[in-house]
């Protein structure tokens, strides 16, 4: 059950049946934001036809930026864009300036909704510009959100703790400006619930209840909704975080409800991602492989990917435009000078038609560098279209590895033999090694070079969570002076460190206070690769000699194929060496 019950779906009244005043349609439309975004379409293409018919500006770029934010929260991004660009032109060019930040923040959340945090942030700064322009209180309070918002989601897109921790310094500062006036109180609803998101993240989890509560509250007085899919899904995990299994699915599946009834398929996709993590927090595996399915289908059913590039072209195919007029206006200024120039000429026709040889020639030079640029934008198109191929086909294999990874975790829950369950574990672990690569190439603009800066640093954690291992318990050194590598020489790379580091999670630290591990990577032609600990060392026989160790068989195959060379030996612990012939590898492949 709701904790606050959606209202049927309301009545929404057609053009010329009593809603004709611009005022009242604005005042529909504001209720609809947060609550029914398929009712507030309708109310936008009303205010936007009466807006038309009366030639009122402000009613036409309402209209235009209520159409926007309709169709992003109904899922339809594409579609949302190309309407909040309409939006903001012609509220440029209608100087209807204070629609303006408002237009920015839905183009912002559209580009945060495909993770594009830089183009996300930029859009913020403008529509805070432009709010501190006007001194605008609620646009500048809602615009310094938007920025702590982005940098957020960004944080934990690139799992970096500094950035989430910016991010909730920008919230705390930016809430004591909503507190100021109740007048403003609808405002602090989502700044609560993302300082309580990251109060989560950190394990705060009084300061966490302490700012949801309140976003609870708030948002059943001011009925917002679509507020309370975040709020629940926070709960939810605080619950989840203090072991309490039934209020933490229950509040998930609040906030699943909400998002069904209000038809927000993006939120449903990201609720039932939050509803794994919690559901695999508790050991339910096959309930949790259900809800990752539902993820997966949603996500590939908005086409994530595709959007992602349009999405982008649509706003910079604005912003070219804009410089494309401002351009051809100072050539209408150049016009007058122009004309004097053609009498000059006149005079000087006797050069011209010396010149008449050399300008024949160039011709026949443009033309042949037409047909050249032609041929260009063919490749540019062609080697775009294979990219984003190639990106899809990442995305592709890091989701069915990640189903492999789920479906081994439930078979592991359900076999009672310690060893065997170890052997399942350590093959998902394997898999999680592959899956992040393929995760980093998805992301990243190389569709074959892994950014090595970002994958060890996020393999040691996978694999450190794996053994529930806590930051403060480890002292973790990571040296990586290689910027990228081939996919070929990265994914048999980091399968061995991560039987190297799983090897010392097992076996090394039994009895040492303060664990030590240190990893270091160095480029060049010849690549090399250490990873040390401060253990009780190996058994030099079980590396020589691996008889019953799949683990070090697996590192001698990986280390062959690679055709490198490679020494273990102790030195206040283990330390391993790897050399790896790169340039090598690159000219043979």
């Amino acid at each position: 059950m709701l904790a606050c019950k959606p209202e049927s779906k309301p009545s929404v009244p057609v053009n010329g049946t009593g809603y004709e005043n611009g005022d009242s349609l604005v005042k529909l439309a504001e209720g609809y934001v947060y609550t029914r975004p398929d009712s507030l379409s309708i109310i936008a293409g009303q205010l936007l036809r009466l807006g038309k018919k009366l030639d009122n500006d402000l009613m036409i770029v309402k209209g235009e930026r209520y159409k926007a934010r309709s169709s992003w929260n109904l899922g339809s991004h594409t579609e949302g864009m190309k309407e909040a660009i309409i939006a903001l032109s012609d509220a440029e060019k209608r100087h209807v300036r204070s629609e303006i930040p408002e237009i920015y923040a839905v183009i912002g959340n559209l580009h945060k909704e495909k993770a594009n945090y830089d183009m996300a942030l930029d859009a913020a700064e403008k529509g805070l510009v432009v709010a501190k322009e006007l001194y605008d209180t609620s646009a500048i309070i809602y615009m310094n959100r938007m920025k702590a918002m982005f940098t957020q989601g960004m944080g934990a897109d690139r799992k970096d703790t500094a950035l989430i921790k910016k991010s909730l310094q920008m919230h705390l500062q930016g809430v004591k400006l909503a507190e100021i006036s109740r007048k403003f109180e609808p405002n602090r609803i989502s700044y609560y619930n993302n300082i309580a998101q990251a109060y989560v993240k950190f394990g705060e989890l009084e300061k966490a209840s302490y700012y949801v509560n309140n976003a609870i509250q708030l948002a059943i007085k001011h009925n917002q909704q679509f507020s309370l899919t975040y709020s629940y899904t926070w709960l939810a995990q605080i619950y989840a975080k203090r072991g309490d299994r039934e209020n933490a699915i229950k509040y998930m599946q609040k906030a699943l409800g909400i998002s069904k009834l209000l038809k927000y398929s993006f939120r449903e996709m990201e609720i039932n991602l939050h509803f794994t993590n919690v559901l695999k927090q508790f050991g339910d595996y096959e309930a949790a492989l259900g809800t990752y399915s539902r993820y997966s289908k949603l996500r590939d059913s908005m086409r994530i990917l595709e959007n992602v590039r349009q999405l982008g072209d649509l706003q910079l195919k604005y912003e070219t435009e804009k410089k494309d007029k401002t351009i051809s206006a100072l050539g209408n200024q150049n016009k007058y000078l122009l004309k004097q120039t053609t009498e000059v000429w006149s005079v000087l026709g006797v050069i011209i038609l010396l010149l008449i040889g050399i300008l024949f020639q160039f011709r026949i030079n443009l033309k042949r560098n037409r047909s050249l640029a032609d041929q260009n934008r063919m490749i540019n198109a062609q080697s775009e279209k294979m990219q984003t191929l190639m990106k899809e086909l990442h995305h592709r294999v890091k989701n069915n590895l990640q189903i492999v990874s789920n479906l081994l975790s439930l078979q592991a829950s359900r076999v009672s033999d310690e060893d065997s369950r170890n052997v399942i574990r350590a093959g998902q672990q394997r898999i999680e090694a592959m899956s992040l690569i393929h995760r980093s190439l998805y992301n990243d603009q190389e569709v074959n070079k892994v950014n090595m800066n970002d994958y060890l640093p996020e393999l040691i954690e996978s694999i450190m969570q794996s053994f529930g291992i806590d930051h403060h318990k480890l002292k973790l050194t990571i040296i990586c002076e290689v910027e990228e590598l081939d996919i070929d020489i990265a994914l048999p790379l980091g399968l061995i460190i991560n039987e190297w580091v799983t090897n010392a999670f097992k076996h090394a630290y039994e009895g040492i206070g303060l664990p030590n591990l240190t990893l270091i990577m160095n480029g060049g032609d010849v690549l090399s690769l250490e990873i040390s600990d401060n253990g009780r060392g190996i058994d030099l026989s079980v590396w020589n000699k691996p008889k019953g160790s799949f683990g070090v068989k697996l590192v001698k195959v990986l280390v062959r194929q690679l055709n490198g060379e490679c020494r273990v030996y102790l030195e206040s612990g283990t330390k391993f060496e790897l050399k790896i012939p790169v340039r090598q590898l690159e000219m043979s492949s």
